[in-house]
């Protein structure tokens, strides 16, 4: 194994890392061109450098993201949802296995193998399908089981991988091809399957990088599944295995029929929220599984009226755009409800027509957001910061 096929982006996050396990430079280069990558995080690994650092499920603060300079969500404080403890992988002898009567050829591929295929990196979000639940009981009066996610069960980040569709070439997917489901080695069996048409989408990955850094142990390392617009399970964390079916897999969510994310907009702030009267910047996020935002519109009075707020910085498809508005801020109580609409034409709608789900899943209408307003108090954003020294890379 050498260098040769590992581009500038897989090099410098390798290196990221052999810096935090204090790897010396010439040590880097002679164990990668060595052992390759694998032995290279394997040296990482017996130093420390990759541990599991956060808890199973760890909500992201929106109301950190307020001052936040950077599209995507930092890794720290991406949010963390796993149905079991994170997987251990010895790295060396890891392999991706392609299976099922879906595919001609069977194979398995090693971490280095993997790593030698062409490359691309996406910025998608990823959302817990029960992102929002505790709106069904704060919002309609009926509690659903299950934790009670704000809005936190969000994030984005730029993923670094190799395309599904690759994979399921060099194996050979047959015309009969129906469904693609992608394992971990957590063995959690309630994953969800996709069909073929969304598995041969070109933003469809098996993702090693995150942001730049190797895939965090809480976000699936060495490889994760990325299903961009679905709900969080179809992008399988520690994944080994992928299964190509020429009948249905569907099974846990699908038997559901939750697949599509829903469209949301929330606002960086504390729930509830307290700030100074006068004048007042608010910031928050838009996103939609369905397109790019077209437009958000906030309503200060209960959705009675609504006025047209500004897009700031990237607005990308399957990831979302941040918003801002200003307003002067008088001592009392309201509410701030935001709205979005996307390029598909789709616009958040009441709460009224909200459908009651019994899992909480894909809670979608407009949420005011409670405010109280007073002349001598209020938040200060930087107090919501977590310490990026302290705090572990996260997961969905």
């Amino acid at each position: 194994m050498t260098t040769i096929g590992l581009n500038t982006p897989k090099v410098i996050a390798l290196w990221n890392l052999a810096q935090t396990a204090l790897i010396p430079q010439k040590e880097f280069f002679d164990v990668l061109e060595n052992s390759g990558a694998a032995g290279l995080l394997a040296r990482c690994i017996a130093k420390g450098a990759l541990i599991s650092t956060k808890p199973a499920i760890k909500e992201m603060n929106f109301a950190s993201m307020a001052n936040m300079r950077h599209y995507t969500t930092s890794n720290y404080l991406f949010f963390t949802h796993a149905h079991s403890q994170p997987a251990l992988t010895d790295i060396q002898k890891w392999r991706l296995s392609v299976e099922g009567d879906g595919v001609s050829n069977p194979f398995s591929i090693n971490y280095d193998e993997l790593l030698q295929l062409p490359s691309v990196a996406y910025t998608r979000y990823l959302e817990d399908a029960g992102n929002g639940r505790i709106f069904y009981d704060l919002l309609m009066g009926k509690k659903a089981p299950g934790y009670q996610w704000h809005f936190g069960g969000f994030g984005i980040a730029e993923w670094t991988g190799v395309k599904l569709s690759e994979i399921l070439k060099i194996a050979g997917i047959k015309p009969e091809a129906a469904e693609v489901k992608t394992e971990g080695i957590d063995n959690y069996s309630e994953g969800l399957s996709i069909p073929v048409s969304k598995a041969m989408e070109d933003d469809t990955l098996l993702a090693y990088i995150m942001n730049g850094s190797i895939l965090p142990v809480d976000h699936g390392f060495p490889v994760r599944a990325i299903v961009p617009g679905w709900v969080g399970t179809a992008s399988t964390k520690w994944a080994n295995k992928i299964i190509v079916s020429q009948r249905s897999l569907k099974a846990g969510y699908r038997r559901a029929e939750v697949t599509n994310q829903v469209m949301k907009s929330a606002c960086c702030l504390p729930w509830p929220a307290k700030l100074r009267a006068g004048h007042q910047i608010i910031s928050g996020y838009a996103w939609s599984p369905f397109g790019r935002i077209s437009r958000v519109d906030v309503s200060l009075d209960g959705g009675k009226t609504f006025l047209p707020v500004s897009l700031t910085g990237p607005n990308i498809e399957r990831a979302g755009t941040r918003w801002e508005f200003c307003f002067d801020a008088e001592p009392g109580d309201l509410t701030i409800t935001p709205r979005a609409s996307d390029e598909a034409g789709n616009t958040q709608y009441e709460i009224k027509q909200q459908k009651w789900s019994e899992q909480g899943y894909l809670f979608g209408a407009m949420v005011p957001h409670p405010v109280s307003i007073s002349l001598d108090s209020g938040e200060v954003y930087e107090e919501y910061y977590e310490d990026p020294s302290t705090a572990g890379a996260g997961c969905c």
